[in-house]
């Protein structure tokens, strides 16, 4: 017995206790009958309404990567337009954008008022969350936050246009990172487990109900919550943390799947979060978030510094909830940085403070424009 589980430790040495314990802290949750209903409808909802979009949106980009779509090229013989372009970039959903935009900030491709934009208009994987469960509130706060974007990077270029203008020389390389040893025929399966979820997802956001009942039991229930538990097993698996694979831009399906598989735990984790919250205090909590009054959107805003999507998305899934104004979203939209942050503080820590302290200033005016005119 002794001689197996030191086989498997040297197999696994390289897996993160951190994951491990999530991992057997929700497995926990399936012993107690109202614990394991939150989780089951909770990682059913968060595969069928946000992994199976977010898996698609990262498979269109990874095919337009390997078409060598020629972004840095696009960007020099469009230089008037880098501010559009970059606010672009940062707004599409997730934080793959953003991420380039830092990249091509320290070859001196893009100014630093591109890169402000860029940081401005993302929400990170957030978005996929607002996409997914408010598509309607997302027609509204991406382009909000993509026009702030532009305005801001035209505001900030005249007083940044020789910040940090030497090149910075420094490269995040994937030669002292641990290698993920999960075998293909996992992420193969996740792909064939991708396709109904689609489905069910097209299903879920025209508000229709599926369930398909064999025998008293909820198939497509199972199969999703199935599914949402294989991502949660992948991201286990995966040895690389979230700020590692922030840092790595690395163009793969493999990639799409662990970014999916992400997404798909934090989502988890703050939907059971909200509903656990909710279940201990009989919603006593969440109602008391009125008495925050105008400081919520503050608080958003707040929160929107912390780097990394995971708080992020606990924010988004709070407005999605009804449990935050728009006000509050909105305020958060504009100062997080989703995963952007990580990169950036690894390549340049200066050119990341500095553009989230200037990432405050639009999102308190119009967090707090948006709260006393529009509500």
């Amino acid at each position: 017995m002794t001689e197996l589980v030191i086989q498997l430790s040297r197999k696994f040495q390289y897996l993160r206790l951190s994951k491990i314990f999530l991992f057997a802290c929700i497995l926990l949750l399936l012993f107690s009958n109202k614990t394991r209903e939150i989780l089951v409808h909770s990682s059913s909802d968060a595969f069928i309404a946000v992994s199976s979009f977010v898996g698609l949106t990262l498979l269109f980009f990874t095919f337009l990567e390997k078409k060598n779509f020629n972004l840095q090229k696009l960007i020099t013989n469009n230089s008037r337009f880098e501010i559009p372009i970059c606010a672009f970039l940062g707004v599409i959903p997730g934080c793959g954008g953003a991420i380039m935009v830092m990249s091509l900030f320290t070859r001196g491709v893009v100014s630093f008022g591109a890169v402000l934009a860029a940081l401005i208009s993302t929400m990170g994987d957030a978005a996929f969350l607002l996409i997914a469960v408010k598509p309607e509130a997302a027609l509204i706060i991406l382009p909000v936050t993509f026009v702030v974007g532009i305005v801001s990077g035209y505001i900030a270029q005249p007083f940044t246009k020789n910040f940090l203008k030497e090149k910075i020389n420094k490269s995040i390389s994937m030669d002292d990172l641990p290698k993920n040893k999960t075998s293909n025929k996992f992420y193969k399966l996740w792909f064939c487990l991708l396709i109904p979820g689609l489905i069910l997802g097209l299903i879920n956001a025209f508000n229709i109900n599926a369930s398909l009942e064999i025998l008293g039991v909820d198939i497509i229930l199972i199969f999703s919550f199935s599914a949402a538990l294989f991502c949660v097993l992948l991201w286990v698996l995966n040895p690389l943390t979230d700020i590692q694979m922030a840092s790595i831009h690395e163009n793969s399906y493999r990639r799409v799947v662990d970014t999916t598989c992400f997404v798909t735990v934090w989502v988890i984790i703050s939907f059971v979060l909200y509903e656990l919250i909710n279940l201990s205090t009989d919603g006593a909590i969440f109602e008391s978030l009125i008495l925050f009054g105008p400081f919520l959107p503050l608080i958003a805003i707040l929160i929107g510094f912390i780097p990394g999507c995971g708080p992020q998305i606990m924010i988004t899934s709070m407005y999605v909830s009804g449990q935050i104004p728009m006000s509050a979203q909105l305020g958060n939209s504009i100062s997080n940085d989703g995963d952007a942050l990580f990169p950036a503080i690894a390549i340049s820590a200066k050119a990341a403070i500095v553009a989230t302290l200037y990432s405050a200033i639009p999102a308190i005016i119009i967090a707090y424009l948006w709260h006393y005119l529009i509500g």
